[in-house]
């Protein structure tokens, strides 16, 4: 069981965080943001949050990042319509797909034999889809349309099942073989992101719970059954909408943050919240190290903050 989180590390400064990536070993953290000039992807040590480098090539928005399971690529995908490949250690682009128009989520198969790439299509922002690429050839292999834009993703650790939705409010659960719909999991309000368990049997979505006027009053996480399309529970009472969801390790806990800045640990065996933490710059955006050591958190003011994740029996 998780117990507590807690700062020990801080870096960065500048244009919003959108996305954060650790690299397979853990060893390697990886930024996207941008809004008006500065598209690079900053790259730092993991452990210490010394720079390593910045990663260039888009000319819009980095909105989403994946490292390949191998750790060899770095993916990512912009308001500029293209998704980039690229070898992040010396920075050369091996590939460049493009989009009819933005892309916001992007993913690698646990296999890394497939890469996904979710976003908007024929530039309509009623129009989106789900573009699955062959890893080893870079050719489309299946598109999956949905209505609006796609800015969650997830595959199963099991990698049966591809997890995605947005700004439709409904998160689609596809069958990865041929891309059929098993589920639709019905939201009230758009999702922002999408976890899945280690045992592949729950998803949890980051969402607004209520909205007054089109402002978020209350953030929630809903967590569902994958293998019946069923609600198991909503959790709520964030001051803001949830931007930012994660099981640990070992399944035993879920970690949610806020764009408020309220950063909740729950207990899957009931989900009772066992930890809570207010982080500085209203921090949403967050990801897990692969071996659940570290969580890094990013928001709006630009700065990212490493945590040390402590574990009791």
């Amino acid at each position: 069981m998780m117990s507590m989180v807690e700062i020990f590390s801080s870096f960065g400064e500048g244009e919003p965080v959108r996305s954060l990536a650790f690299s397979p070993d853990g060893a390697v953290l990886a930024a996207a943001g941008g809004s008006t000039e500065d598209f690079a992807i900053p790259v730092w040590e993991a452990a210490n949050g010394r720079p390593i480098g910045t990663l260039g090539g888009h000319t819009g928005i980095v909105w989403d990042l994946a490292f390949s399971p191998d750790g060899q690529m770095l993916a990512s995908v912009s308001s500029d319509g293209t998704a980039q490949v690229r070898d992040w250690r010396n920075g050369d682009i091996l590939k460049t797909l493009n989009f009819p128009g933005e892309v916001v989520s992007v993913r690698f198969s646990p296999d890394g034999q497939r890469l996904a790439v979710g976003g908007v299509d024929e530039a309509l922002m009623q129009t989106a889809a789900v573009w699955i690429f062959s890893v080893d050839s870079w050719e489309p292999l299946i598109k999956i349309p949905e209505r609006v834009n796609i800015g969650a993703l997830a595959y199963s650790p099991d990698g049966r099942l591809l997890v995605g939705g947005g700004a439709s409010r409904d998160v689609q659960v596809w069958r990865t073989s041929d891309g059929t719909s098993i589920f639709t999991l019905s939201h009230a309000h758009p999702i922002v992101d999408v976890a899945i368990s280690p045992d592949s049997s729950t998803a949890a979505t980051a969402t607004c719970a209520y909205a007054v006027d089109d402002e978020c009053t209350e953030g929630g996480v809903w967590v569902w059954n994958l293998s019946t399309g069923r609600l198991i529970v909503r959790l709520g009472d964030f001051p803001d909408v949830v931007e930012g969801v994660a099981f640990s390790v070992d399944g035993s806990s879920l970690i949610a943050a806020s764009r408020g800045g309220v950063l909740r640990v729950y207990a899957t065996s009931d989900y009772q919240p066992v930890f809570k933490a207010t982080p500085p710059g209203g921090n949403g955006m967050m990801v897990l190290s692969p071996d659940g050591v570290l969580l890094a958190t990013g928001g709006a003011n630009g700065r990212v903050y490493l945590w040390k994740v402590a574990y009791r029996p």
